[in-house]
């Protein structure tokens, strides 16, 4: 059997990890591109628009669309940086933090699940993805 390569068994896994986000956000009101902002925001506060584009890999224009949607839907705020008025910092709103806790519920479910197949440390299929990332990064601004 020929195993996906390089480029296409990360392709696998994102759409397996799709179907998997897709189940944890159902009924919540948010997809689940919204939800791994909202998470992203929640974990590094006080973010710009600018540096999460980047940390999460997206254009920044996929990532505005996202976030007029996520505010939109009152989840997110964007306001003034109080140290630099010309930044906008991103933060969730309370229902943006309800929402996101509601998710994190089934998201632990189906981290225990998944773990409960993986047999083994997640660090050692992690190590590698970054190192894929970092390779990607690189490739992509020659």
């Amino acid at each position: 059997m020929i195993r996906p390569g390089l480029f296409l068994q990360p392709f696998v896994v994102s759409q397996l990890i799709g179907e998997v986000i897709a189940d944890v956000v159902e009924g919540s009101g948010v997809s689940g591109s919204e939800f791994a902002v909202t998470s992203s925001i929640a974990v590094w506060p006080e973010v710009s628009p600018t540096e999460l584009a980047r940390m999460l890999g997206m254009s920044p224009t996929t990532l505005s669309a996202v976030l007029n949607r996520l505010e939109g839907k009152g989840q997110v705020r964007r306001r003034r940086d109080p140290d630099d008025g010309r930044r906008f910092v991103l933060e969730l709103t309370a229902k943006g933090k309800r929402t996101r806790e509601q998710n994190l519920e089934r998201f632990s479910e189906w981290i225990a699940r998944v773990r409960g197949h993986f047999g083994g440390d997640p660090e050692e299929v992690l190590e590698p993805m970054r190192r894929l990332e970092q390779a990607l990064r690189a490739a992509l601004e020659e």
